[in-house]
């Protein structure tokens, strides 16, 4: 070990390339994860509260695919079944209908979600979002609009406008409402083709006291995409205590573009995680067999006084280990140290078409880092790995040295 450490001292420069060729693919490594964590958490985490929960629950779909969501006359069984199901931190009743928004010689369609405001409060960021009027209270007569849909329609707060809701079991209805609020919701599609209310407002439009189309709930214990066998097993639970003509939906099956953008950013990050990989390596390969050309005479002397071969590839790996060692250690820990700094500053905030495409993806408006010990272990650890593979060449190489020849070798 002491050799080792001399030697790399003596080659302070080569030693210094080969520390950066491990250091920089790791430390890339890790603030790619934590931006790809930070997405997909971004994505999970604004649409579960400003949309779909964890999982819905719903009637059986008896019609065509992208018709209405069927009614359910009475969510009383619902609600049982998941006050005797463990793992709920929260759920409410909703009802979601398909509308034509109408304002003068404007209109567009729209999906009206009829909630309880004092029941979503708790997990909704729906009122903190609110840019104009107020948030929708149970005993309001108003709706809350996105800012998109405002500007398409020419809406402003007090603005009255028409929605004619139809629905295959209720017909069609007519309702004029005022808006009582603008929201900047975090995603664009939303924010033009979504208007929320009380729930007691569009069981007026369904012609039903006690009607909804889905119990939407939240289950105890998620924080993040990684947490999808925990919403799994309570999915599995309430589908076994709900009678056969209900179904349980998860996120996953209610947005399902969201999973497929997820499912495609790992491999995208595997492929960009290989090519930093082979390019340390090769850095790594490169500087170890410059060293042992360099030092042919010297390892010549060591075979010829009797060091076994086993002995040379040791010695060499051991300094490639070392090197390997403090760089995917300063990598790791210089990257997490930008994350850290960037979160204490709130995130980097994007600007021009940057956060438009943010916002259309559901994303924050400012860049966030978050990554697990795991992925900064994983990151470190692959490519110590592949820098002692790396110089396993050149020290096997080294060890199948003739010691004559190898003496008498002149650089």
């Amino acid at each position: 070990m002491k050799a080792a450490i001399r030697h790399l001292i003596r080659n302070r420069r080569r030693s210094l390339l080969t520390l950066l060729a491990v250091l920089c693919p790791v430390y890339i490594l890790v603030i790619m994860f934590g931006f790809a964590s930070a997405t997909m958490n971004d994505m999970f985490d604004t649409v579960t509260r400003v949309d779909t929960g964890h999982l819905q629950i719903r009637h059986v779909e008896t019609r065509a695919s992208g018709s209405a969501t069927p009614l359910i006359q009475d969510p009383a069984p619902i609600l049982a079944a998941l006050a005797g199901t463990e793992g709920i931190e929260w759920s409410t009743v909703r009802l979601d209908l398909p509308a034509l928004a109408s304002a003068g010689d404007r209109s567009r369609t729209v999906l009206i979600q009829g909630v309880v405001p004092e029941e979503i409060d708790p997990i909704s960021s729906m009122r903190s979002r609110i840019v104009e009027g107020a948030y929708i209270t149970s005993d309001s007569p108003g709706v809350i609009v996105g800012k998109e849909f405002a500007a398409l329609l020419q809406l402003e707060v007090g603005d009255e406008f028409v929605l004619l809701g139809a629905h295959p079991e209720i017909g069609v209805v007519a309702l004029r409402v005022p808006v009582v609020g603008i929201v900047d919701v975090p995603i664009a599609e939303l924010g033009r083709s979504v208007v929320q209310a009380p729930l007691a407002l569009v069981r007026e439009l369904a012609r039903s006291p006690s009607a909804a189309t889905s119990v939407v709930v939240r289950v105890a214990g998620v924080t993040g995409t990684w947490d999808t066998d925990t919403i799994d097993a309570v999915a599995q639970n309430l589908r076994a205590a709900l009678p056969s003509d209900y179904e349980v939906l998860d996120w996953r099956d209610l947005v399902p573009q969201v999973e497929v953008y997820m499912r495609l950013l790992n491999p995208a990050i595997a492929i960009v995680a290989a090519v930093f990989f082979a390019l340390g390596a090769l850095v790594v390969l490169n500087t170890v067999y410059l060293s042992v050309m360099e030092r042919t005479k010297e390892l010549g002397l060591i075979l010829s006084l009797g060091a076994s071969r086993g002995h040379v590839v040791r010695m060499i790996l051991t300094e490639a280990a070392l090197l390997a060692a403090v760089g995917a250690a300063g990598g790791a820990v210089a990257g997490v140290a930008l994350i850290l700094l960037v979160e204490a500053l709130g995130g980097i905030p994007l600007s021009g078409d940057f956060q438009l495409f943010a916002k259309a993806m559901g994303m924050s408006p400012a860049l966030h880092l978050r990554v697990a010990a795991l992925q900064t272990l994983l990151a470190a650890s692959a490519m110590a790995a592949v820098a002692l593979l790396a110089a396993w060449y050149p020290a096997r190489r080294a060890s199948h040295l003739e010691p004559v020849e190898a003496m008498r070798y002149v650089e």
